[in-house]
């Protein structure tokens, strides 16, 4: 009989059912449902199935608890291993980390894909998924463990009214809607725009990574998303936003080596420690600005459409500067000369100039 599993000294929201599969081994995973009758239904049915599995030999029993940790432990090596360690984390939360494998349904996909609905975009969700997708089909061919893959036909289609890219307009009133408490976010921002690296590149950026000499921001394999280091030029614009940095840091806390950090001292963080996460900020900004569909990775794309469509540079150059690879130029990476790179981004100073805001 299903039953409220305690988790962390108070009572799980979902139904948990119990049962033992087809090696005997006792089974206890979350029906990822409120409902005790539907709870009741998916325990008889896995009870049914595990029946079935001990009668006529079925393969053995993989638990998604198990295929998580062995797919993870063989691509540690991906720039999205955080990224696919937080959705296997949800997946687990929601199955529950005994639940078998065999026993997740195309139906049982729609259900999870309803819940993450209520608190995620379409996209987040069709990434976990993506990722339980991935995970079946590396463990039956590498691992011949014959498992269904109930997320076939089962992505979400993803709104298409999503900001591409920013006007000028758009941008200005995203920095004056930034919170004074989030300060840091504007020179955030507007360092985003101006060189089109991405948020973890931004705020993992070190002072020793800064070069001032040949205006160049240094991005090492380790700190890019294709795990190719590159050199990002800075034009007059983002160097005033470093040298603004510079000044915060010299005030708050010299020794640090971020260039994005915190200044006041919280209950989980110290002075000096480095900005970890700007969603929030992000997201309260957007709603002040009133833009919909903006996330911190929507001021990449902004970087891109200003230096295409209105100044006119090479979609190569472009491509060079933000770091972008093709899938169809694997193993062949085409680079533009570094000063065009920075004739490139310093035609972005007069979008700058437009778009009337003022730094703070």
């Amino acid at each position: 009989m299903p039953y409220k599993r305690k988790q962390n000294g108070s009572k799980s929201k979902f139904w948990w059912a119990s049962f033992t599969d087809a090696n005997g081994k006792r089974i206890r995973v979350s029906t990822g449902t409120t409902q005790k009758r539907e709870a009741v239904a998916l325990e008889s049915k896995w009870k049914a199935e595990a029946f079935r599995g001990k009668a006529w030999g079925d393969r053995p029993s993989r638990s998604l608890g198990e295929l998580m940790l062995e797919y993870l432990k063989v691509t540690t090596f991906k720039a999205s291993s955080a990224r696919d360690a937080y959705s296997a984390d949800r997946l687990l939360e929601f199955f529950g980390t005994d639940c078998e494998v065999l026993a997740i349904r195309p139906s049982d996909i729609s259900r999870y894909q309803k819940h993450r609905l209520t608190r995620v975009l379409s996209s987040t969700c069709n990434k976990e998924t993506g990722l339980l997708s991935v995970a079946i089909n590396y463990a039956n061919s590498e691992w011949d463990w014959g498992l269904s893959n109930p997320c076939i036909g089962k992505r979400l289609p993803e709104p298409s009214g999503k900001a591409v890219f920013l006007t000028r307009e758009e941008a200005a009133k995203l920095i004056f809607a930034v919170d004074q408490k989030a300060a840091h976010l504007v020179d955030l921002i507007d360092l985003a725009v101006q060189t089109g690296c991405r948020r973890k590149e931004l705020l993992e950026l070190e002072w020793d990574r800064v070069d001032w000499k040949n205006n160049e921001i240094i991005l090492e394999a380790k700190h890019t998303k294709s795990a190719k280091p590159r050199k990002v030029p800075i034009n007059p614009s983002a160097r005033s936003v470093l040298i603004r940095r510079a000044r915060v840091r010299s005030v708050y806390c010299p020794s640090t080596p971020w260039v994005f950090f915190h200044i006041k001292q919280c209950r989980n963080t110290k002075v000096g420690d480095r900005i970890k996460d700007v969603k929030r900020s992000m997201r309260t900004a957007c709603r002040r600005a009133g833009l919909t569909g903006v996330t911190f990775h929507t001021l990449r794309h902004t970087c891109a459409s200003w230096l295409g469509q209105m100044s006119g540079v090479e979609a190569l150059t472009i491509r060079d500067l933000l770091g972008h690879s093709s899938v169809t130029m694997t193993d062949r990476y085409m680079h533009s000369d570094q000063m065009d790179l920075h004739d490139a981004v310093n035609k972005l100073e007069k979008f700058r100039s437009h778009s009337g805001h003022s730094t703070r």
